[in-house]
């Protein structure tokens, strides 16, 4: 954006398998605009997708991993479930987008969460000939979005029930638009860019350790303790996450590499 003061948090439900973009040019062109929306102190945030490991095309010899939710400059946002009828422990919605990207390699502030995954013993990882192993792994969190449990929201005077990683995301996004609310308030800068934030600080989510993403299909990635490519490292807890963004002193603290 142009503007001198622009929104500094942005949610954005949309996304199609990688291989659907027109090309790697173009995915590639998104990403700079995404650094420079970071550079600016700008958070912008996508759902991972509603199709688990399969994508929009489907699951066929290989997983078709999203974009931009694959992205290594934005960050992305799964879905889970509650595990039973009422609010409680959550689990990986089957069809929460997730895995790893075939255009984009690890970033580093990923690499050694990604490793202790796959590292993980409880991983039960897919069959190596369906993902890329060098890939960017998402998402990055998550929030609720499975079908089980709905959001309910009122559309032309009638209320009924939405699901999906399109709703998981403007709920995450909230929550970080809140906390750049407490640091702005304290003459603070604004998070930015939030994934090395978030990769630093594990303890500001509720870790999700159940439930695989295979959207009905054989395979998928599971849940596991810390990060996954199910669900990220969870969902946010608002108090959790307060102090430790109040303790942040400066996004310089945090080099963006361009």
């Amino acid at each position: 954006s142009s503007r001198a003061a622009p929104p500094l948090v942005h949610s954005v439900s949309y996304g199609n398998d990688e291989k659907q973009q027109s090309s790697a040019r173009y995915m590639y062109t998104c990403n700079t605009a995404f650094m420079k929306a970071g550079a600016r102190g700008i958070s912008i945030l996508f759902a991972s997708g509603d199709q688990g490991v399969c994508g929009r095309e489907g699951c066929g010899s290989r997983f078709n991993p999203d974009f931009p939710a694959a992205s290594p400059y934005i960050t992305a946002v799964g879905g889970t479930d509650f595990e039973g009828d009422d609010i409680g422990p959550e689990t990986t919605w089957n069809s929460g987008g997730g895995g790893f990207s075939d255009t984009f390699a690890i970033p580093s502030w990923q690499a050694d969460a990604v490793a202790a995954y796959k590292q993980s013993p409880d991983a039960n990882l897919p069959p190596q000939r369906m993902w890329n192993n060098t890939g960017r792994g998402y998402p990055d969190v998550a929030a609720l979005g499975g079908l089980q449990n709905p959001y309910c929201v009122n559309v032309g005077g009638t209320f009924e029930g939405v699901a999906g990683t399109s709703a998981s995301c403007p709920v995450v996004a909230g929550i970080f638009a809140k906390l750049n609310g407490l640091r702005l308030a304290q003459g603070m800068s604004p998070l930015g860019f939030l994934n090395p934030f978030i990769y630093k600080n594990p303890s500001g989510f509720q870790d999700v350790t159940s439930g695989t993403n295979s959207a009905g299909g054989e395979s998928g990635f599971t849940a596991v303790k810390g990060w996954d490519a199910a669900t990220g490292f969870g969902t946010p807890d608002f108090k959790a996450l307060s102090g430790l963004v109040m303790g942040i002193q400066a996004l310089e603290e945090t080099t963006l590499v361009v």
